[in-house]
């Protein structure tokens, strides 16, 4: 029986704790384990099935999180196949969970933790517990062991030194978004520690960041946890964690390895190194090990191990077995919908799978769908409603990044719309598809994914009988909306917000900086440079490299060539390859609403507008391709006002129907674009 056959697939759950939900996965133990699994035991020592430890996995917080999703998920994968039965959860305020960013406690996550525990020995059906946190989580994992006496054995990956490093290194992740504004309503008290700042791309209240920075590793009480393992980079100055725990009376091991130190990088590049995985399974499964009844080494012999290898099948049977009742017990009392009030709306959301498990093409897609909650004052909303499907950028999951989509989407289905935060295949909680891709592309931009968003939309109307479907994407989401309008997909309006490409080639890069354009746009920004008369001065007394400078005019005028070039053979009709304002002109004739928002001086504005050329631009001109531009915003809307200003814009357009132009309003936060061909 091959492992990917044996092990479960993973049971989304929700857990409820201090007044709000969380949402959680769940990873059933492989219904046997074998030496091949456990290289580092005696085969006597393991019993025939899923071992006596539960496992809970807790991730760190903001774009930390972010990066290490798919890390996490990856390890809870490996524990499940070692026969570790695996909780995974998002606290409160983070991910899919319930309470908006920022507004939850420390205690709050204690007790989510604790609720997570509890529920990991309910599924499992094991009495001890493991828990392993990643950077902060690992933090609030030892917090949340010292507060129980069923925890064995603690992991702390890549952990923080202390609360106040955590919030130091997350404040100068965000020095670059604009700060939030802060304006109370006139004749309310203020409060100074409700003040919004950043950490790490996510606005928290002062006091929040109080309490964080106030958290220590527990070092004064003696800890009813045995033994901790810690993983980081070679040379990670946080010894300080080994010698608290070590004070509090864990026995500490130290594990280092230089492929840890690309875990957390962004999103699209973070890894979790598969080395780090085998060492944290491996070293849980002998904790495990140890608390299991074990065979003597001396009783086992060749023969006693065939009889054993002889009753494996009907081991593995009744395991399995017994894995579906627990997993059935634990669906019959669980709730099924998360309940929750959007502008004073009742709203309710549910983790949605896409196609089967058991298929390898198309993959199970996973995502997160909302709507009006029918138990409402309001009721359920009329048949026939719009459809929104929401894409996310690089491969942060659903959730957007800073978790832009999730309040966004709540205020959309307490408007009355059907909101899909959708995985695409390889990202979050979504299968990859079977083969590789053909030209190469990164998942994050593989051709394949207009299928996916085909089959989100099939989906959808046969599921939800929604009507007209909006189809919105950031960045690479953006790529793929548009592919899909291009492709033909049956939807009635695709908004791309901040595409950096429109055609992809197996060459590109996916930095803004480093792809052909790119290296355009640094040219153009040399050649603007030009007319500042100290730039002059600076290349007369020889401390500027002319050589440069002469590089950036001549990229500059090929640049400039080309895209004239283009627009002649457009006016003589002939065929062009990658041809954008063809592709424009054939998506709008089929009747598809296309609108492109950017933050201003995003580079994939200047790039639609060279691109598309003068017959693109006359589209724009006369609306049947809309263009809007949202100032004081960075790429991925960040900052509290650029995001707001965005929510308002995007607002407008679901509202407004997809055959009715939207009016070109300009205020002080976004406008409607103009471009001189």
């Amino acid at each position: 029986m091959s492992r990917s056959a044996a092990t479960p697939a993973p049971q989304p759950l929700l857990i409820d704790a201090a007044g709000h939900t969380c949402v959680a996965w769940w990873h059933a133990p492989a219904p046997a384990v074998d030496v091949s699994v456990a290289p580092a035991l005696p085969r006597g020592w393991l019993p025939a099935g899923a071992l006596s430890m539960a496992v809970v996995l807790a991730s760190s917080w903001g774009e930390e999180d972010m990066s290490g999703y798919d890390g996490q998920r990856a390890l809870a994968i490996a524990l499940a196949e070692g026969g570790l039965g695996t909780l995974r959860f998002e606290w409160p305020d983070t991910g899919d969970s319930s309470a908006a960013t920022g507004s939850t406690s420390t205690a709050d996550a204690l007790a989510a933790f604790d609720a997570a525990a509890t529920l990991a020995l309910a599924l499992s059906g094991c009495e001890r517990l493991a828990f392993v946190g990643l950077r902060l989580g690992a933090l609030l994992a030892a917090h949340a062991a010292a507060a129980r006496s069923d925890v064995d054995a603690l992991v702390a990956l890549l952990p923080v030194a202390s609360g106040r490093a955590f919030v130091r290194e997350q404040r100068l992740l965000g020095a670059g978004i604009p700060a939030p504004v802060h304006a109370p309503a006139p004749g309310r008290a203020f409060d100074p520690a409700e003040l919004p700042m950043l950490l790490g791309g996510f606005a928290q209240p002062v006091r929040r960041l109080e309490a964080l920075s106030a958290l220590k590793w527990p070092a004064d009480v003696e800890s009813p946890v045995r033994e901790a393992l810690l993983l980081w980079p070679p040379g990670a100055a946080v010894r300080s964690v080994a010698a608290a725990l070590a004070q509090s009376g864990m026995g500490v091991r130290e594990w280092a390895h230089e492929d840890l130190a690309g875990a957390l990088a962004v999103a699209h590049q973070a890894r979790l190194a598969p080395a780090a995985i085998a060492e944290i399974v491996c070293w849980l499964q002998q904790r495990a090990g140890d608390a299991a009844p074990r065979r003597e080494a001396a009783a086992i012999d060749e023969h006693a191990v065939a009889a054993f290898d002889e009753d494996d099948a009907l081991s593995t049977a009744h395991l399995e077995a017994a894995t579906v009742a627990v997993l059935a017990l634990s669906a019959a009392g669980a709730r099924t919908w998360m309940r929750l009030r959007a502008g004073g709306v009742a709203v309710r959301e549910r983790v949605v799978r896409i196609g089967d498990v058991r298929d390898r093409e198309p993959p199970m897609l996973a995502g997160v769908l909302s709507e009006r909650d029918p138990g409402g004052p309001l009721g359920a909303a009329r048949p026939g409603r719009r459809g929104v499907v929401l894409l996310s950028s690089g491969r942060e999951r659903r959730i957007g990044p800073h978790r832009l989509w999730v309040p966004w989407a709540r205020e959309r289905a307490a408007q009355g719309e059907v909101v899909l935060r959708l995985d695409v295949a390889g990202i979050g909680d979504s299968l990859r598809h079977a083969s590789p891709d053909p030209q190469r592309r990164p998942e994050q931009y593989d051709a394949r994914c207009v299928d996916d968003i085909a089959r989100a939309v099939a989906w959808l109307r046969r599921e939800h009988g929604v009507g007209e479907v909006t189809v919105m994407g950031l960045c690479s989401g953006a790529y793929h909306a548009w592919q899909a309008a291009l492709a033909g997909a049956d939807v009635q309006q695709v908004v791309a917000i901040n595409p950096l490409v429109f055609h992809w080639t197996p060459q590109a890069s996916l930095a803004p900086t480093a792809n052909a354009f790119g290296q355009i746009r640094i040219a153009g920004d040399a050649v603007r440079s030009l007319r500042d008369p100290s730039r002059w001065w600076k290349l007369a007394s020889g401390r500027a490299n002319w050589r440069v400078i002469v590089g950036a005019l001549a990229a500059r005028s090929r640049h400039a060539l080309r895209l004239r070039a283009r627009d002649v053979a457009r006016s003589l009709g002939w065929p062009l390859a990658d041809d954008l304002a063809a592709d424009l002109a054939q998506a709008s004739a089929r009747g598809v609403s296309l609108n492109f928002v950017f933050s201003s001086r995003d580079p994939g504005l200047a790039l639609l507008r060279e691109e598309a050329g003068r017959r693109g631009m006359r589209l724009a001109r006369d609306s049947r391709v809309k263009v809007w531009v949202i100032e004081h915003a960075d790429h991925t809307f960040g900052g509290t006002a650029g995001r707001a200003a965005l929510y308002a814009r995007l607002d407008t357009l679901v509202q407004s129907a997809p055959s009715m132009p939207s009016s070109p309003v300009v205020s002080s936060s976004h406008r409607c674009a103009t471009f001189q061909p």
